[in-house]
């Protein structure tokens, strides 16, 4: 007679914690689920591009919590190429006063 034995199943799956992100760049909004595990828990302190439109520099800021081991996050970017011009009466007469009345 003849005994084997069986060795159960056991899944090793890595421990981690998915965000589920949201591009915020302009025109995109892409949805993607983001792992984030111990080999790789400096995406969250770091930058990291979108893999819809490709724009680097994007932080996670969390959102908040969907469930277990289940988080929601948005892709920040900061703001590149912005100029915000002051429509005050009180500027308006400091650009009068730099000779930049034009603006």
């Amino acid at each position: 007679m003849m005994n084997t034995a069986v060795k159960p199943e056991t899944r090793t799956e890595e421990p981690g914690v998915v965000y589920r992100t949201v591009c915020q760049n302009p025109g995109c909004g892409f949805s993607f689920d983001l792992k984030i595990t111990p080999k790789n828990a400096g995406l969250l302190g770091g930058t990291i591009a979108c893999p819809r439109c490709r724009r680097h520099g994007g932080m996670l800021k969390p959102t908040g919590r969907l469930g277990d081991k289940r988080y929601s996050a948005k892709l920040v970017f900061k703001a590149a190429n912005i100029a915000y011009i002051a429509r005050s009466e009180e500027e308006g007469d400091l650009f009068s006063e730099m000779g930049l009345s034009d603006y």
